[in-house]
């Protein structure tokens, strides 16, 4: 799976508030988990952002009431209920690090088309298959 996480991306879509978690994400690897340091989570960054400047981004405007029904019904967060939301109708593939989501029935039946990554050992294989090694990145 993490040689295997670019392909996943290379060939997906997101949203526009992934942005946002991932760099919280990074962020708090850095300062509240103190397990990277900050010129990595920097480089991190920049990976992230190469990342979305080449996949399509959905927003959910237009879906906001889908949204809330699905977050409503399944007992999920407004942000899970996008991404949940968008993956199914693109017929994408959910692409996660959450194991709360991951345990959600809605979710579980939507397995097959879930993948679970972990994002501090993926962004450095991404980084990796993207030839933007650590040492490298500008």
């Amino acid at each position: 799976m993490k040689r295997g996480t670019v392909t996943l991306l290379a060939d997906g879509e997101t949203l526009d508030l992934a942005l946002y978690e991932a760099i919280n994400a990074i962020w708090k690897e850095y300062s509240k988990l103190k397990v990277i340091s900050k010129d990595l989570s920097k480089r991190y960054i920049r990976v992230v952002r190469r990342v979305m400047e080449v996949i399509p981004i959905n927003i959910i405007k237009g879906l906001e009431e889908e949204v809330f029904d699905l977050a409503s019904k399944e007992d999920l967060t407004i942000y899970d209920a996008s991404y949940l939301l968008i993956a199914k109708r693109k017929n994408l593939v959910l692409v996660t690090d959450d194991n709360v989501l991951r345990s959600k029935p809605v979710v579980s039946s939507f397995s097959e088309r879930i993948k679970f990554i972990q994002l501090h050992t993926n962004i450095f294989y991404i980084m990796q298959d993207v030839g933007m090694y650590p040492e490298r990145l500008a």
